[in-house]
């Protein structure tokens, strides 16, 4: 491979600051010194720069690296899961979400938002996850090829281009790879389901409890082959796997059986009702709501856990899925001063995202006062004690607009949306030398991203309003007063004698429906960079005998979506209920060119108590065009960064820097069209008994007449409002084509200690702090809204807020809800530490022990969301405002023991701490308490060619956290499924290597 002096120079270098750059490996890398003469050096991947004249730079940074073997030894099969485990990660989409998923998997560094993060794949960044997720999608990574994976704190705008704001996560590959490795793991997961509180909670609300259970089972199979020329200038090697992932069913845990809801009645057990009526049907108009009973019995609608729905128990906590993955590299040293490399990597992964039966969801149905169906239904009369329906209107068959006949449609059975997502990524390119002193690099990418979205057992609007419209024919059988397509009466009014459902499957078969909404994005990236180590022509400092190292490069980027959904969605209504609002078609494009620059200075080197000191700094000037939705924008951005190393002596290094991240808005972010969201209002605890999430429903309302009057309630309205069930409301959300860049300011100071008193001993302390203005977001949160509102009545806030024409801001109802548009209006900020430490050592004749430890403590993650709002403060807080768990401390550690006797034993603690309720008055889920996880793994080695593993992850079946406010997406089945497990997985691999 290379042997030219500048590459022979970087990699001395790197061997010099690996214990420092790499601490966090799961393997250590120690100081040394490669003897002067080597020859056939390669270039190395340096995370936070693309200089490779001095590693430096990289130790300026803080760094947390693990090898890939981690995730081999843990048995993770995918790559989301082993990255989760590192305390620096939040749970981003996952195969554990359901509702709300997009059927990718993401990466968010600091919890600030998996789109600031910036993921890339040796080296270079990966395409947009679909063309609803900006975030890159790591089923695009091939985890069995993972060489390591380098996660770097904070801003790096100026090495890498926009969206590295929280930080970069770098998967480094195995590309060296030689002879042939065949690979089958089988897993499962495992929960006993054994707690009587749980069991109480089912009893109490008449809910089936679910005995030991074994589920989620998953297979993979994987081939990879690699060869190197005679010559020894080229190498390649191919990559191909096959997984298939059983569901998990929330009703199939203790925990999450039934939707949790905080009631003090008669079937609520320490404070929780269990959410539980399969015959969910609620009707309502002017002259109020009623529920229907199981024996058909037209009863007041009084809310709480016995006149709900239990929605949660058909929704998947691990969606099932298939998913291949092909990968394939290649390189060849042409001469020696020029080598060609490419690469094409892609995955195909389908899903089943299912949740809850559909409904006739929604409070603007209209239904004719004649209707043979609403008359004489027992208890309370429909048609004139709900419908508010007069003898004359009757008589004349009028109808009467703005009611909801609401039915959960549990005679067709849940809604499906069946996820495809498929992507590409093809990169080729050239690294060389000019001479002894200048090296290039430039590539050329093109990347893909395909997702199609199939939506199955949902209801048509215009096919239910249909069906609700009846009359009697001459044979007095009712019937559509409007014919057309085949339409049959929809009958969610009455009951059989038995209290038995008189929906048929021909009126399913009329009202339901399939969605359907493809979407593309496209990549085009390509760039060069010339560097030199200026030492070469006596550029130096006068106290150091290394050269200043430059860099300058240049690259644009095209960035192209599309969506498409079908006819039906694009309806003023949405086409379906549930939706609320149109899925309308989108096509745009964003186009950037930029030129960056490297600066590195070694100060001093070698001079008394001056070990090292090196200056770093980096440029870059971003142009951006966007094209899309009739409208046009032009804007630039300046990203850059200075730090400084200083190492005293041998054993002690410290480090700080000072970077200004930006990220430009994607072009998902601009282009996208309107639809709906379902954000969570927090509940209120009701002095009239129960809680509520809409402050002005109910008859009890806790808000004031005055203070309801200003987000849109009337008079007649109030006391007669319908709450948000279950707390998930309703938002209009869209693209704006003229929104800004964010910017970021990212301060970073740590100390690193390798004490050559203590061999195989490393330890890093780094500080971070980052805040980032102007901030994208889904414009105000809806709670801030309401709450704003309801206190000030600015029209600023009050204007975003549309009720439905009974005053309710339940979902389902076209137009109701919250204005919330994409704009630049947060600001975030988030500090704390990073410790790590690594400590490898001999045992003698019982082998090696490596232990592993990374840790954050969490100060601050606040969020201002918007000018004049107060902070919001998640550091060491859950719930619907902060939306996830975010304890203030957090850790991974693992011990290794490599014996002499053929196996390794690996044992992971994973360990969150204790996190509090955002919602002060919520006392009783005030608080989650710590939780700890206990994993092992152990690999048989049969001989030099076969390797047996078998482990458990969550070895002592710890059950999760429950809030009953988890909502999604990354909240689901009373808990956060992407934090905290749900099971005990087991699994077993065969790996044979030729």
């Amino acid at each position: 491979m290379f042997n030219k002096s500048i590459l022979a120079k970087s990699v001395r270098l790197a061997c010099a600051y690996g214990a420092v750059s790499v601490i966090g490996a799961t393997t250590p890398v120690f100081a040394q010194e490669p003897d002067a003469e080597e020859e056939g050096v390669e270039k190395i991947e340096v995370t936070g720069s693309r200089l490779s004249a001095n590693a430096n730079l990289a130790a300026a940074s803080p760094i947390l690296s693990v090898s890939g073997e981690e995730a081999t030894a843990r048995g993770n099969v995918r790559i989301e899961d082993f990255i989760n485990v590192l305390p620096q990660v939040f749970a981003g989409q996952a195969a554990e979400v359901s509702n709300g998923s997009t059927g990718t998997a993401t990466l968010d560094l600091r919890g600030l938002g998996a789109q600031r993060t910036l993921v890339l794949m040796d080296g270079r960044r990966l395409p947009y996850g679909s063309s609803v997720e900006a975030a890159a999608n790591l089923d695009l990574i091939p985890t069995q090829m993972v060489e390591r994976v380098d996660i770097l704190t904070g801003g790096a705008s100026a090495v890498y281009g926009s969206d590295a704001v929280s930080g970069v996560a770098n998967f480094i590959l195995d590309d060296d790879f030689e002879g042939v490795e065949v690979g089958t793991q089988f897993g499962a997961q495992y929960n006993d389901n054994d707690d009587d509180f749980w069991e109480s909670v089912l009893a109490a609300g008449n809910q089936p409890a679910p005995g030991s259970t074994t589920d989620g089972q998953e297979t993979l199979v994987y081939f990879k082959v690699g060869a190197s020329t005679d010559d020894g200038r080229g190498n390649a090697v191919l990559f191909a796997s096959f997984e298939n992932r059983n569901e998990v069913v929330q009703r199939d845990r203790v925990f999450s059986a039934c939707t949790l809801g905080q009631d003090d009645g008669e079937n609520s057990f320490g404070g929780f009702g269990c959410v539980g009526s399969g015959n969910f049907r609620l009707f309502g108009g002017s002259g109020g709501f009623a529920f229907q009973e199981e024996d058909g019995e037209i009863v007041d609608f009084a809310g709480g856990p016995a006149q709900t729905f239990n929605f949660g128990a058909q929704n998947f906590f691990q969606r099932p899925s298939q998913r291949y993955q092909i990968f394939g590299a290649a390189k060849y040293e042409i001469t020696d001063d020029l080598e060609f490399f490419a690469n094409a990597s892609y995955t195909s992964n389908t899903s089943d995202a299912q949740i809850a039966p559909s409904a006739s969801f929604g409070g603007s149905w209209n239904i004719n006062c004649g209707n043979p169906l609403i008359q004489g239904t027992p208890g309370l009369n429909l048609a004139t004690d709900v419908y508010g329906c007069t003898p004359a209107q009757i008589a004349n068959d009028e109808i009467v607009g703005g009611n909801f006949a609401s039915h959960r449609n549990v005679e067709g059975g849940p809604r499906n949306s069946l996820l495809d997502n498929s992507s590409f990524r093809i990169i080729t390119g050239l690294d060389g030398f000019i001479d002894d002193t200048w090296a290039y690099s430039a590539f050329v990418q093109v990347s893909e991203s395909r997702n199609s979205e199939v939506r199955t057992q949902d209801f048509i609007v215009e096919r239910v309003q249909q069906s609700f419209l009846l009359t009697t024919d001459a044979d007095g059988n009712v019937v559509c007063s409007n014919p057309a397509n085949g339409c049959v009466p929809y009958n969610i009014f009455q009951r059989g004698p038995n209290g038995e459902s008189l929906v048929t499957q021909e009126a399913l078969d009329f009202v339901l429906g399939t969605g359907l909404n493809t979407g593309l994005t496209k990549q085009f990236v390509y760039g060069a960079d010339l560097e030199a180590d200026l030492g070469d022509y006596g550029l130096s400092s006068p106290l150091s005998d290394a050269g200043v190292a430059v860099l300058l490069g240049y690259e644009f980027r095209r960035d192209e979506l599309r969506q498409d959904p079908d006819s039906i969605s694009q309806l003023p209504d949405g086409g379906f209920t549930g939706v609320g609002g149109p899925t309308l078609p989108v096509q745009g494009s964003i186009e950037v060119s930029e030129i960056f620059g490297e600066l590195q200075i070694p100060i001093a080197t070698d001079q008394e108590f001056i070990k090292e000191l090196t200056l770093s700094a980096q440029y870059r000037y971003s142009d951006y065009d966007t094209d899309g939705n009739n409208t046009t924008n032009s804007f630039n951005t300046n990203a850059w960064g200075v730090s400084l190393t200083y190492k005293p002596t041998d054993d002690v290094l410290f480090r700080a820097g000072l970077q200004r991240a930006v990220r430009a808005p994607n072009v998902i972010e601009l282009f996208e069209g309107r639809g709906t969201d379902l954000p969570n209002l927090s509940p209120i605890n009701n002095p009239a008994g129960g809680q509520l999430f809409d402050p002005c429903a109910t008859a009890n309302p806790v808000a004031s007449l005055e203070e309801c009057a200003r987000t849109g309630v009337t008079p007649e309205q109030f006391g007669t409002i319908l709450d948000v069930i279950s707390g998930q409301t309703q938002s209009i959300t869209g693209g704006e084509p003229l929104l800004r860049p964010e910017e970021s300011d990212t301060f970073t100071l740590g100390v690193v200690i390798t004490p050559t008193a203590v061999e195989g001993l490393s330890i890093s302390i780094d500080y971070f702090d980052i805040e980032i203005e102007d901030a994208i977001e889904e414009g105000i949160p809806a709670q801030n809204i309401l709450n704003t509102c309801l206190s000030t009545g600015d029209p600023a806030f009050c204007d975003l807020i549309t009720r439905a024409p009974s005053g309710t801001l339940a979902t389902g109802i076209t137009g109701v809800g919250f204005e919330q548009i994409n704009i630049n209006i947060a600001t975030l900020a988030t500090n704390g530490f990073d410790i790590q430490a690594l400590y490898r050592f001999d045992l003698g004749d019982n082998g090696d022990l490596n232990l592993d430890y990374a840790a954050t403590i969490l100060d601050e993650k606040s969020e201002v969301p918007n000018p004049g709002a107060a902070t919001l403060e998640c550091a060491g807080f859950f719930g619907n405002n902060c939306e996830t768990v975010n304890p203030e401390y957090r850790h991974r550690f693992v011990a290794t023991w490599t014996t002499p006797w053929d196996f390794d034993i690996a044992a992971t603690w994973r360990y969150f701490g204790e996190t509090d309720n955002d919602n002060a008055g919520d006392e009783l889920e005030s608080t989650l308490d710590a939780v700890n996880y206990f994993d092992i793994t152990g690999t048989y080695y049969l001989n030099d060619s076969v390797q047996l593993r078998a482990g458990a992850l969550n070895l002592l079946g710890e059950q999760p956290s429950i809030f009953s406010g988890a909502g999604p997406a990354l909240g689901n089945g009373n808990t956060y499924p992407t934090f905290f497990d749900t099971g005990t997985t087991l699994f077993a691999s065969v790996v044979a290597k030729f």
